[in-house]
């Protein structure tokens, strides 16, 4: 069996090109389109309506091991970002809400999620990919155009790379355009576009030995990706993307040891020897009780398992996408 290493690295910081500092921008939705770092609660209603025992990721007693259904130990990046854009607002998976508000925050995220359309994660679940996601979309939009007004952000590809689907940079540079652009041709204007942070910084991955070719990797897809997105901005008229730039800050985090820590994963030392850094691949049933809550001490550990990081670092990312949508041409 495969396993998902859904990664994120520290820090963020946000840019698109010649960026000037506005006042903060208002968007009346927000559509989240990705995998584990933007699922809210997805795959655990799915998994709960599958009576899976503990549905995934366990997030109740006595296998509360995650928050909520976060792939984490409190919110996600997203999260954070949407409740300062509307006042302390929430993001509801979609599966707990699928008739689609006109305002408010979605999350069509699922964990294990890759790019494409449909794609399978470790206990044999199926999950909609980014672009299956999309589809959602369109199907709960019943023909009505999208709301323009709307941010959408669209936060894909490591899995593609980490579960072995590919190690072609251009197929899922192609599947991100492509979620862009029919987005887009459905009525949507704003997009928030994260690159991705060195893969090869994951704790599993560095276990593995695999740091430098997944380094490699990553510089690949990012610079892909930017060159899409320049396309895509000088084709479509009146889109806006902003784009994040995940890789750099996680460059960063290696001269800013003394603040932050890569390993050990917070699980390790809150459950030592429990297997709780990876229960929820091998055997979820073994993933133990953990106090989601616990303040650990400094330096601040990146990572909440091997693959997922810390809801810390997940507010840093809502703070950097926050900053990168007061920026404009």
């Amino acid at each position: 069996m495969k396993k998902i290493i859904n990664v994120a690295i520290l820090f963020a910081a946000a840019f698109i090109l010649t960026p000037v500092l506005a006042a903060e921008p208002k968007y009346n939705a927000f559509y989240v389109f990705g995998d584990s770092l933007s699922d809210t609660g997805n795959v655990l209603a799915i998994t709960k309506l599958q009576k899976i025992d503990p549905a995934i990721p366990p997030s109740e007693s006595p296998h509360q091991t995650y928050y909520q259904g976060r792939f984490s130990n409190g919110p996600v990046a997203v999260e954070y970002l949407w409740r300062q854009l509307d006042d302390n607002a929430s993001l509801t998976p979609f599966l707990s809400k699928p008739k689609i508000p006109s305002t408010g925050g979605v999350s069509f995220a699922f964990g294990g999620s890759t790019s494409g359309y449909l794609n399978q994660m470790p206990g044999g679940l199926y999950v909609p990919g980014v672009l299956g996601q999309i589809e959602l979309y369109r199907k709960v939009l019943n023909g009505k155009t999208a709301n323009s007004r709307a941010l959408y952000a669209v936060w894909t590809g490591a899995n593609d790379y980490l579960m072995g689907r590919t190690d072609q940079p251009s197929e899922v540079v192609t599947n991100i355009s492509k979620a862009i652009q029919t987005l887009y041709s459905l009525g949507a204007r704003n997009f928030l576009i994260p690159n991705l942070p060195d893969l090869g910084l994951t704790p599993m991955v560095q276990v593995n030995g695999g740091g430098a070719d997944f380094m490699a990797l990553t510089q690949s897809h990012n610079a892909q990706l930017a060159q899409a997105l320049k396309q895509l901005t000088q084709r479509l008229r009146g889109i806006q993307i902003f784009y994040v730039d995940l890789f750099t800050l996680s460059q960063n985090l290696l001269s800013d040891d003394k603040k932050f820590m890569l390993i050990p994963p917070a699980l390790e030392v809150l459950a030592p020897g429990t297997g709780a850094t990876d229960c929820f691949i091998t055997d979820p049933s073994i993933c133990p009780d953990v106090d989601v809550s616990a303040e650990l001490p400094p330096p601040h550990l990146v990572f909440w398992d091997l693959m997922h990081p810390t809801t810390f670092i997940h507010k840093l990312y809502g703070d950097a996408m926050l900053e990168s949508l007061k920026a404009k041409k």
